[in-house]
């Protein structure tokens, strides 16, 4: 299975978007979202990369996700593959 997380496609996510780019995630559009995914078995964004405010950041998790989260603070989001 895949790890994705999913974004509402709004200009306010465009930064999260492009650093997860950058940090080598697939990004593919899904209705009103993004799907920012991955084949790797996890994954580590930093906001600092972002420049997005705290609260926007946290709001990035509310499009759901296939994964389990591993860390999710103010400043770091880590995302791993559920295991079984």
């Amino acid at each position: 299975m895949t790890l994705a997380l999913y974004v509402l496609d709004v200009p306010e996510f465009e930064p999260f978007v492009r650093t997860a780019e950058a940090a080598g995630l697939t990004v593919r559009r899904l209705g009103d979202h993004l799907e920012l995914s991955t084949a790797e078995d996890e994954f580590v964004l930093h906001r600092e990369g972002t420049g997005i405010r705290t609260a926007l950041w946290h709001a990035a998790l509310t499009g759901g996700l296939h994964g389990r989260i591993v860390t999710f603070t103010s400043d770091t989001l880590h995302l791993a593959k559920e295991t079984a």
